[in-house]
């Protein structure tokens, strides 16, 4: 039988890391920027919403000419009374 010595190991050369130089951008950490709050629209109260709406925004002469307008279309309106036959 025949008795077998340990190998010493190889030696191996030394292996460098490998390294990669890369230009990374470098983040600048400013002062965080707050964006601007948007004000919420204020709803109109029931008592300025009616006020608007009864309010009366024509001249005369644009009712006028719309009166003359409905009384076209409609054939005037103009009646007598029939009395009974």
């Amino acid at each position: 039988m025949e008795i077998c010595t340990p190998v010493p190991p190889t030696p191996q050369p030394e292996s460098k890391p490998l390294v990669v130089e890369t230009e990374m951008p470098v983040a600048t950490v400013d002062a965080p920027v707050e964006k601007p709050k948007k004000k919420k629209k204020k709803k109109a109260s029931y008592k300025s919403m009616m006020a608007n709406m009864t309010k009366c925004n024509k001249n005369e002469a644009t009712i006028q000419k719309e009166k003359e307008n409905l009384r076209k279309v409609t054939g005037g309106g103009a009646f007598s009374k029939i009395d009974k036959i």
